[in-house]
C-alpha cells in the first residue's frame, strides 16, 4: 500500500496524487482549514492539527508517519506553511520513500536527505533531554572519554540541538534537538 502523508490541497494534491499513483491518503490540516481532501476518491483521512508548538506538531506528524509506515510505502507532500515546514523534517528524519514539494502550483520531487547523527550524539540528546549536564557527567553517562564528548557537543551546538549555559557549564538540548529524539 502507498500512503501520501500531506497538508497539500487543489491542483498539487492532485498532482502529487496522479505521479506517485498512492492508494491511501491522510490530510494533516490546521484546524482553520475546511477544504476536503480527496476523500472521494482515495480512502484515508485528515488529522487536524490544532497546536501550535513545533515539538508536539513534529511528534504528531512523526507518529503519522510511523503508523502508515507499517502498512507499505509512505510519501509525503508539502507546501510552505508551518506544518509543511515541520512534514519536511520529520519526512527527512523517518527516511519515506518519497518527498515532495509544491511551489507556485507546480509539484515537484525532493531528493531525501540523511541527517548526520550518530548513535553517540543520539545518546548525548536523550542525556539532555532527561536533565541539563556538565561535560564530564555526559561523558560518564554515555561512556566516551572527554575530548570526545567536546567533539560531539561542540558538533551539535553548530546544528542547533543543544546549548551551552550562560556559566559556560552546564549543556541542554534545544527544541530542534529534541525534534530529533522524537
Amino acid at each position: 500500500m502507498r500512503t501520501l502523508v500531506t497538508n497539500l490541497k487543489g491542483r498539487c494534491l492532485f498532482d502529487v496524487s496522479m505521479k506517485s499513483q498512492i492508494d491511501g491518503l491522510i490530510c494533516v490540516q490546521s484546524d482553520e482549514v475546511t477544504e476536503p481532501c480527496l476523500d472521494k476518491y482515495i480512502k484515508g483521512g485528515t488529522v487536524r492539527i490544532e497546536n501550535q508548538d513545533p515539538l508536539e506538531v513534529c511528534e504528531k506528524i512523526t507518529n503519522i508517519i510511523r503508523g502508515a509506515k507499517k502498512h507499505g510505502e509512505v510519501y509525503v507532500a508539502f507546501d510552505g506553511d508551518f506544518i509543511g515546514a515541520l512534514l519536511s523534517f520529520a519526512a527527512n528524519k523517518e527516511g519515506v520513500d518519497a518527498i515532495f514539494a509544491c511551489f507556485q502550483e507546480k509539484s515537484f520531487r525532493l531528493p531525501g536527505m540523511k541527517m548526520d547523527i550518530s548513535e553517540t550524539r543520539l545518546k548525548i540528546l536523550e542525556v539532555l533531554d532527561l536533565e541539563n549536564c556538565t561535560a564530564i557527567t555526559i561523558g560518564k553517562k554515555v561512556g566516551i572519554s572527554r575530548s570526545m564528548v567536546y567533539k560531539h557537543l561542540s558538533n551539535l551546538m553548530e546544528m542547533g540541538l543543544i546549548k551551552q549555559s550562560q556559566m559556560f557549564e552546564k549543556y541542554s538540548i534545544t527544541k530542534a534537538g529534541k525534534m530529533v529524539i522524537i
